[in-house]
């Protein structure tokens, strides 16, 4: 037999084995075609666009997703922070945090009421000096206390001071500058002074809080509610809304007295719906006669501060 060639080659095409005719006689093209078949411009068009759309329908809805997980954190922040005060004012006579005027032992409402955003050589200005000095003083202002950190008194850590969706706020008491929020690992980072607060150029807490308070007022008064970007201390209390604050235009959470929160949806974060708002808020005290005055009504008693 020569060499090269093969055996069955020799046989004519009726003595060969049917297996090989059969296999003889499969078009080779066949299964070469459908292995190695490509995609056509069209064709990866079709899917590019596909995929395209799937992605413009499922971020939006993801970063919703995620934003509403932020304002349950926000909300829970703000039920501690209900929790922790019931607890504080238990133990002075009823009262929530408020800050006595320094050097007065008979001071009248509105030096009460100014005290309330003020700093002295005794505590730090606005809503971190009270939290720093007044609710946490034993751990921020305790010469025992200093050199380590103690386990707070009232706010189990100061991560509940801030909005997990806030980024930005306006100065205290003021529309601008604009200054990033910064959170702190202990009360005692908190500004203690008015100097400290302007040299560092930032904010410290995501809320606004309303003052001289007492744990047995009414519970439809809101004692917290997510602060605007503007001067929410003035007497036009949420005057507008924008993208930058804690939630955006969709609303804000509120605490109430007896330690609940809601969300306090918003049509849009116009000066119109913005101050609808503020008047719902604000109702409950603007009907209450004064509790300890001659003023003309709850709301005449008490001071907003962040």
């Amino acid at each position: 037999m020569r060499s090269g060639v093969c055996p069955t080659d020799r046989l004519s095409a009726s003595s060969r084995p049917s297996c090989l005719l059969r296999k003889s006689t499969q078009p080779p093209v066949f299964w070469r075609s459908a292995a190695c078949r490509a995609f056509t411009l069209i064709e990866l068009l079709v899917v590019i666009a596909i995929i395209s759309l799937l992605i413009s329908i499922l971020v939006p809805a993801l970063g919703r997703a995620r934003e509403v997980g932020r304002r349950t954190v926000c909300g829970s922040n703000l039920r501690q922070f209900g929790q922790a005060f019931l607890q504080y004012s238990g133990d002075f006579e009823s009262w929530f945090p408020a800050k006595p005027v320094a050097n007065n032992d008979n001071p009248s409402l509105q030096e009460r009421r100014d005290a309330q955003r003020a700093g002295s050589a005794d505590w730090g200005p606005n809503f971190s000096g009270m939290i720093r000095d007044i609710v946490e003083r034993k751990v921020t202002r305790d010469p025992a206390t200093e050199g380590f950190a103690p386990t707070p008194t009232y706010l189990p850590e100061p991560k509940l001071l801030v909005c997990p969706s806030d980024r930005i706020n306006n100065r205290p008491f003021n529309d601008s500058p604009q200054w990033p929020i910064l959170p702190v690992s202990h009360y005692r980072d908190l500004p203690r002074t008015i100097i400290q607060e302007q040299s560092a150029g930032k904010t410290y807490v995501s809320y606004t809080y309303i003052s001289l308070l007492r744990n047995d007022d009414k519970p439809e008064y809101f004692l917290m509610t997510d602060q605007t970007n503007l001067n929410d201390t003035s007497t036009a209390f949420l005057r507008e809304f924008n993208p930058d604050d804690n939630h955006g235009t969709r609303g804000i959470n509120v605490l109430y007295v007896d330690a609940h929160v809601e969300w306090a949806q918003l049509k849009s974060g116009s000066n119109v719906d913005s101050q609808a708002l503020a008047i719902k808020l604000f109702g409950p005290f603007n009907a209450s006669k004064p509790r300890y005055s001659t003023e003309p009504n709850r709301a005449s008693e008490i001071q907003t501060i962040e």
